[in-house]
């Protein structure tokens, strides 16, 4: 694993460099897959779950404001979203 600030630079600059130090100058991991899920469950008020097989499995939702709120955050038309 790359290390992102060794203690070498952090004692350049007159630094001790810890445990909780190198941890939060770490960099913030992106994960867009379960963004996008976390996303969709927040904003329709469902569970994980659900937002999920939604996505993976194709499964309409039956309240049209969620396909609306699909729709919004993806910026795919609502008659697009499950054409696959």
């Amino acid at each position: 694993m790359e290390t992102i600030n060794n203690s070498n630079s952090f004692a350049e600059k007159g630094q001790i460099m810890t445990l909780r130090s190198y941890y939060k100058n770490l960099p913030e991991p992106t994960h867009p897959k379960k963004a996008l899920i976390n996303s969709i469950a927040v904003r329709c008020g469902v569970t994980l779950a659900t937002a999920r097989n939604w996505i993976l499995y194709g499964i309409r939702p039956d309240n049209p404001l969620h396909i609306q709120t699909i729709s919004e955050i993806t910026g795919i038309p609502a008659e697009n979203l499950w054409n696959d």
